[in-house]
C-alpha cells in the first residue's frame, strides 16, 4: 500500500498521483478581465476540487496537483500556440517527476512556478 512508502519520495509506482489539468487562466488573483470566463469559472473549480482532494489524500501518500501545461496546439489553443501536445506531453511528465509533498494541492506551471489560486 502506498501508505507505507516514505512520504517524501517523488510520483513513481510506490506512490500514487491524481494529476489535474488546469491553466493560468483559473487563477483569480491574475483575474483582469472576463476572456473565456466559462473556462476560466470551470478550471477555478478543477483547482477547489484539487485543494479539497489533496488534503483528503494526502495520508494515504498520495499526491493530487494541479498542473498548466501551457498554451498547447489543440483545438481550442489554436496553431498559434507554441507548444505541440507532445511537447506537453514531456513536460507534463517532468512534472510529475519533480512534484513533492511540497506540491500538495498547488496549481503547478511547466516552470514548477505555483500560480496563485
Amino acid at each position: 500500500m502506498a501508505a507505507a512508502v516514505n512520504p517524501n519520495l517523488p510520483v513513481c509506482c510506490a506512490r500514487g498521483a491524481i494529476l489535474n489539468v488546469s491553466s493560468n487562466l483559473s487563477s483569480i488573483d491574475d483575474a483582469s478581465d472576463s476572456f473565456c470566463v466559462a473556462y476560466r469559472v470551470s478550471k477555478a473549480a478543477l483547482n477547489m476540487l484539487t485543494k479539497c482532494t489533496a488534503n483528503d489524500v494526502i495520508q494515504d501518500n498520495v499526491l493530487c496537483v494541479a498542473i498548466h501545461p501551457g498554451w498547447v496546439k489543440t483545438d481550442m489553443g489554436g496553431g498559434q500556440a507554441p507548444l505541440s501536445t507532445n511537447e506537453s506531453v514531456e513536460d507534463i511528465a517532468q512534472i510529475i517527476g519533480h512534484c513533492s509533498v511540497d506540491h500538495k494541492g498547488l496549481l503547478i506551471a511547466k516552470d514548477m512556478q505555483t500560480i496563485p489560486y
